[in-house]
């Protein structure tokens, strides 16, 4: 479950950075925003057709959508950061 809260955090972060609705995400992967909404919050898991879009849309890598903050967790701690 930890993983899929990444994912989810990952994809809402990914989204509000490039100031895209959820209605358009929506849209985009052929689901309803109500859907949309609720894999963000974590209360469904995308599924990997889902994903393979998702990534076109922000334009990031798979590794991006799965380990985006840990990645700059990871980083700002190795830097020595908090």
């Amino acid at each position: 479950m930890k993983d899929t809260k990444i994912i989810t955090n990952n994809l809402k972060q990914m989204r509000k950075e490039r100031g895209i609705k959820q209605k358009f995400v929506a849209e985009q992967l052929g689901i309803s925003p109500n859907y949309y909404s609720q894999i963000e919050n974590g209360h469904r898991q995308p599924q990997i057709e889902h994903l393979l879009k998702l990534r076109c849309i922000f334009s990031v890598s798979l590794d991006d959508i799965f380990f985006n903050n840990m990645i700059a967790n990871r980083d700002k701690n190795y830097l020595g950061g908090n």
